[in-house]
């Protein structure tokens, strides 16, 4: 190899970081009650924005962060008015609840208002509202938002507890279209990948993977299309899973996918 084709590849290898786009697949917008966690990065969206700009981020699906304590009604609300004037940054994610309690629009209009307000994927939160998400409290939903593919947010931690619901839910839902969200700083590959080989559909979104070589791994096996580039804002920060893709031992175009391509394609429902 002369060193003239070393820096060919170098100058080319520039140029492609210059280009790579990064669309956080999960970020909070607003501050948990219990939490001072990074609150001027994210108390409003300006400053969300602020942030995402300050770490070269072109866009993020949000949720409310403290939709646990607010409940599911106001949250939703409150997440649609705080992200309706930056439509082309920011995707929102609203957070369901029983059909039968008449507390959100119910299947026949749902769609329809997710896509007035800008709002890309579904997110549930089972154990702070106090439900049991199977097909006796959402089935005819999951039914509608599986025709759909609309993407639904399987949190683990922020009160929601472990694996076991995720899997449950997905036994229940199996042909879902789903991302496994915040998975854990201890290791969740024994977790995960079974999920990922029983169930096409799932996706994982990898600010708290920290395996090394891992996202690498799990990509060859399970394919580059069922990872996400995500922050976990405010928990986490937006660089250290940015460092982890770049240096990625995967084709670009593998790597485009995970950063910014996979969460484009989800929300391509709406």
């Amino acid at each position: 190899m002369t060193s003239e084709t070393l820096e060919q590849k170098r100058a080319a290898r520039k140029e492609w970081l210059s280009k790579l786009e990064f669309f956080d697949a999960f970020c909070s917008l607003y501050i948990d009650n219990n939490s001072e966690e990074f609150e001027s990065a994210i108390a409003s969206p300006e400053k969300l924005l602020a942030e995402m700009d300050r770490n070269g981020v072109s866009r993020a699906v949000v949720y409310h962060g403290n939709t646990g304590m607010v409940g599911a009604a106001y949250a939703n609300n409150e997440l649609a008015e705080g992200i309706k004037a930056y439509s082309d940054r920011l995707t929102g994610v609203w957070s369901i609840l029983p059909e039968q309690c008449h507390e959100l629009p119910d299947v026949e209009h749902i769609f329809v208002a997710m896509k007035e307000n800008n709002i890309g994927a579904l997110t549930l939160y089972p154990t702070w509202h106090r439900w049991i998400p199977n097909k006796l409290t959402i089935g005819r939903l999951m039914e509608a938002v599986a025709a759909r593919k609309v993407p639904v947010y399987l949190p683990l931690g922020n009160g929601e507890g472990s694996w076991k619901w995720v899997y449950d839910f997905m036994k229940e839902f199996p042909t879902a279209t789903t991302i496994v969200a915040t998975l854990g700083l201890w290791g969740s590959d024994r977790n995960l990948r079974p999920l990922l080989e029983n169930y096409p559909n799932l996706h994982a979104e990898m600010s708290q993977y920290w395996v090394p070589e891992g996202i690498t791994d799990m990509a060859k096996i399970y394919g580059a299309d069922r990872l996400l580039y995500g922050s976990g804002m405010p928990k986490m920060g937006f660089g250290s899973t940015m460092l982890s893709i770049v240096n990625l031992q995967l084709p670009e175009g593998d790597i485009e996918k995970i950063a910014s391509g996979n969460i484009k394609r989800l929300l391509a429902w709406n």
